[in-house]
């Protein structure tokens, strides 16, 4: 067993968790509202610390980032839980189970991933992904620690709903994240996501302001949060708080979980295209297949930079040092 960090002892052997924006009062006995933290007489235990329920090495595209190490691949991991409750998760099959259930899981300790992450041939390092990283925070505090010691990278996709204490020890040992925006509309959040809005902005502005790497995803969901007003809104504000070269992914939604929509019609994802195109350096469709709008071009003179299909990575002119080789602007810095 290890213990949580972040939490506070109260009454009665209960304990007060402070890692994510719920800061659940939690019984003794009883587990948070992520499934992962329980309280064990009165001590807050993670009960998924190191208990890996998917590995696989993934294009680091797949994350997705596009702007840190493009056609690398990344060895990427997941346990059980998850702080949000979106009806339309993608990832629900982990994300919205907890250790309890008959999942598959794998024991590892940090150092166990860490050494599979370097024995890997041709591996950029290791990303905490497809259930919320964040509930498993003890171990990925330590494990990227290690992964860093091996001079690798390591990579964090996540929902962005943490608290800034436990978000500013991630950034020590985290350098690349992409942050989940699901809407720009704190009502979206709390119907759809039993969540709130303000502090997911927050934890994005906090790494913006780091220097680490960012992209942010949002997934287009057709008549949920596809409103054009709205997305203009949410481009102008990552505009002004990360600045116009933060990488924005527009997702197609796939109708999953406990929301029966259908997907996302191609014309919405091309007209929240030409929006963001207006506010931001560096756009992309992804879950659809269309290689003018996932390859990156050089926003100063258009030039085909690197050239995406699906998951498959074609550089063209762009420099060893991440510049665009016909006019010389600095595209990226992991290259």
């Amino acid at each position: 067993m290890t213990e949580a960090q972040f939490y506070t002892p109260l009454e009665n052997n209960a304990v007060g968790c402070n890692l994510c924006p719920r800061n659940c009062i939690i019984e003794a006995g009883k587990f948070g509202n992520c499934k992962a933290r329980r309280n064990r007489n009165g001590t807050l235990i993670s009960e998924v610390y190191g208990k890996i329920a998917a590995l696989n090495s993934d294009p680091v595209e797949k994350k997705p980032l596009y702007h840190f190490f493009p056609g690398k691949e990344i060895l990427s991991i997941g346990t059980t839980g998850c702080n949000l409750h979106c009806i339309f998760c993608q990832n629900f099959a982990l994300s919205q189970c907890d250790i309890r259930q008959p999942v598959s899981v794998k024991s590892f300790s940090p150092e166990e991933l860490a050494a599979l992450s370097l024995k890997k041939k041709n591996n950029l390092g290791v990303a905490f992904t497809y259930n919320e990283p964040t509930v498993n925070f003890e171990f990925m505090v330590r494990a990227a620690e290690l992964v860093k010691q091996n001079n690798q990278k390591t990579v964090m996709v996540s929902n962005g709903y943490i608290n800034p204490d436990p978000l500013k020890i991630l950034l020590k040992n985290i350098d690349a994240f992409n942050i989940d925006l699901k809407a720009f509309d704190d009502n979206f959040y709390k119907k759809y996501s039993k969540a709130s809005l303000d502090p997911v902005k927050n934890a994005i502005k906090i790494i913006a302001k780091s220097g680490k790497h960012l992209e942010i995803t949002n997934l287009v969901i057709p008549t949920l949060n596809d409103d054009e007003f709205e997305f203009a809104e949410m481009c102008d504000w990552i505009a002004k708080e990360t600045g116009r070269d933060t990488v924005l992914h527009l997702s197609r939604f796939f109708p999953r979980y406990e929301l029966d929509q259908y997907p996302t019609p191609p014309e919405t994802l091309f007209t929240l295209f030409d929006i963001a195109k207006e506010k931001l350096n560096y756009v992309y469709i992804g879950n659809m297949a269309t290689e003018l709008h996932s390859s990156t071009y050089c926003p100063t003179c258009k030039t085909l930079l690197i050239e995406r299909t699906y998951y498959n990575t074609r550089k063209h002119a762009i420099s060893p040092e991440g510049k665009c080789s016909q006019c010389g602007k600095l595209i990226m810095n992991e290259i």
